[in-house]
């Protein structure tokens, strides 16, 4: 049975796509973490009730280095940065392999990144449910986008045949 390798148009429509949704929701995030510590009135588009509050969760312990450079490696570190900004970073990063590396090296590496981003991913849904207790409408599109990376640049690693490049 041959896999479907793409979710949308074509296997690499899809990965551009999504990679871009994925840098919109990041800036999106980083709006709400910005406009929230300036303003803590604002309230998101996302913040639908107390247990329903994106804003709530962005603007959380946990939305800089998922909770854990701070105490590891300080305040000030790099990587002390907003989560949402790594995944710019990540997302990004993306658009520019996917465009100036060739294959089979492009989907490698995005592929590495997309698993990567899995784990991150589980780890920040344990803390959105057990500990914030939270029903945050942008992380979990975050999780569905990056799933879907996960999906698509396995198909682009293990079948390069379908590449519509």
């Amino acid at each position: 049975m041959a896999p479907l390798g793409y979710l949308l148009w074509s296997s690499s429509a899809d990965v551009i796509i999504f990679n871009i949704i994925g840098v919109i929701i990041c800036l999106y995030s980083l709006y709400i973490e910005v406009k929230k510590e300036r303003d803590p009135s604002y309230r998101a588009a996302c913040d639908f009730n107390e247990h329903m509050s994106c804003s709530r969760v962005l603007t959380s312990k946990y939305s800089h280095g998922f909770g854990l450079a701070e105490g590891l490696l300080g305040r000030q570190h790099i990587l002390n940065s907003r989560n949402c900004n790594m995944g710019l970073v990540m997302y990004l990063a993306n658009l520019v392999i996917f465009f100036t590396l060739w294959e089979p090296l492009a989907s490698s590496i995005m592929l590495i990144c997309a698993a990567s981003s899995i784990f991150v991913c589980i780890y920040l849904a344990a803390i959105l449910a057990f500990v914030l207790k939270d029903l945050c409408v942008v992380c979990i599109t975050t999780y569905i986008i990056n799933g879907c990376l996960v999906y698509l640049n396995y198909q682009r690693y293990s079948y390069p045949h379908l590449l519509g490049h």
